[in-house]
């Protein structure tokens, strides 16, 4: 239940010891909030291609069984038989345990650049932290194991360092390894334009840029490892959209012309 990063690896791994697999997405397409329709529609292909049943626009009622499960009742009646059945639709972060203790809490504990929480001596960092990055000029809550343990030292450094305070501001970046590739992205996925830049989304291989007015904001690659790390340092450089797809031409010679805006 769910074909987000959690859900497609778990499927890929039922799928390597020869399980019949299926996955449900409530949504009609899986991927949007992460890295956008179209190509969340293209990663999702992977599930088809290495015969798993991915369904969209499912939505689930219950899961039957007694003493085990047994199958998942969609809205619709219908009943998918199964013997295992993994949730994986999400992570809300727990911060009810701070009613009243005058922090501010909205979708995350509300942090500043330096990962102060808003009280002396309350500093934030992982999956429950909501702070400003600077690199974006905006405030994230990053659901990456890297960015917990860069927070972690961060925050622990400007705690026993106030005087000497620096700002936590960095590129997430997360991979997700489904039926023998592997999914890289770092950025934001921006709407404001994607760009194919090397490869072929319907294929084995390829690179998206992702541009927010004139800037390179993020990339997506599919078996691309040798590529979204020099990414990365251009999207930390605030390098232009333009200029970012100029380099993409020199250093990828087998690129693709597909584009959307």
């Amino acid at each position: 239940m769910g074909a987000g990063f959690i859900g497609a690896e778990v499927a890929s791994a039922a799928r390597r010891r020869g399980l019949p697999t299926t996955v449900l997405e409530a949504l009609p397409t899986p991927l949007v909030r992460s890295v956008g329709p179209d190509l969340g529609a293209a990663l999702s292909s992977l599930h088809t291609r290495n015969g798993t049943v991915l369904r969209c626009g499912e939505a689930v009622a219950a899961v039957e069984g007694t003493d085990r499960v047994e199958g998942v009742r969609l809205t619709d009646g219908s009943v998918i038989g199964a013997d295992l059945v993994v949730v994986g639709i999400g992570a809300v972060p727990r911060t009810d345990w701070l009613a009243g203790s005058g922090l501010l809490v909205d979708d995350g504990l509300v942090c500043d650049e330096f990962l102060r929480a808003g009280a002396p001596g309350v500093h934030a960092a992982g999956d429950v932290a909501r702070w400003h990055n600077l690199l974006f000029d905006r405030s994230m809550r990053v659901e990456h194991w890297s960015a917990a343990a860069e927070q972690g030292a961060r925050a622990a450094r400007n705690a026993v360092s106030p005087e000497d305070l620096r700002p936590y501001s960095t590129v997430p970046y997360f991979w997700s390894d489904w039926y023998g590739s592997r999914i890289q992205f770092a950025g934001v996925a921006t709407v404001d334009g994607v760009e194919i830049v090397s490869g072929d989304p319907a294929g084995d291989h390829f690179v998206a840029l992702y541009r927010e007015g004139d800037r390179l904001s993020g990339v997506l690659t599919l078996n691309g490892q040798r590529h979204v790390m020099k990414y990365r340092r251009l999207i930390a450089e605030r390098t232009r959209f333009d200029e970012a797809v100029a380099f993409a031409r020199t250093s990828a010679p087998e690129r693709s012309a597909t584009a959307t805006s």
